[in-house]
């Protein structure tokens, strides 16, 4: 997970999961640990749509992701597709097998751009302005 000392605005949780939602630099990070699934779905959809980027610009840091699911994916990659609409932008922290694997698959990396650390996704997000 990042080193960044931003306090959460929002944390969820549930068996097995944790999603804190934070604003740090003009970024809103959705820090995501554990496993994502079929059954967190719908609470991380609510999460980002009660708590969506502020300033447009936004990373997933599913650094200490162990499992993500399609439906999972799919809430993110709608994130990333309104980001895109609105000028915004979005990508997914990670280096973790299970996670970097299903969105180069389903070939995503356009539209989710993955990094292996939240300051390496910022910093990418940020020189693409």
């Amino acid at each position: 997970m990042t080193t960044d000392v931003a306090r959460p605005l929002h944390r969820s949780s549930g068996d097995g999961w944790t999603l804190e939602t934070y604003d740090s630099d003009g970024f809103t990070v959705y820090a995501m640990t554990g496993e994502f699934d079929f059954a967190v779905s719908a609470k991380l959809r609510q999460v980002i749509e009660e708590r969506p980027p502020s300033s447009g610009l936004a990373v997933a840091d599913m650094t200490e992701v162990r499992f993500c699911d399609s439906s999972c994916l799919q809430v993110l990659l709608r994130l990333a597709q309104v980001l895109r609409e609105s000028d915004g932008r979005f990508a997914v922290a990670t280096s973790v097998h299970a996670v970097v694997r299903p969105l180069t698959l389903l070939r995503l990396e356009e539209l989710m751009p993955v990094h292996p650390t939240v300051e390496a996704a910022r910093t990418a997000l940020a020189s693409r302005s």
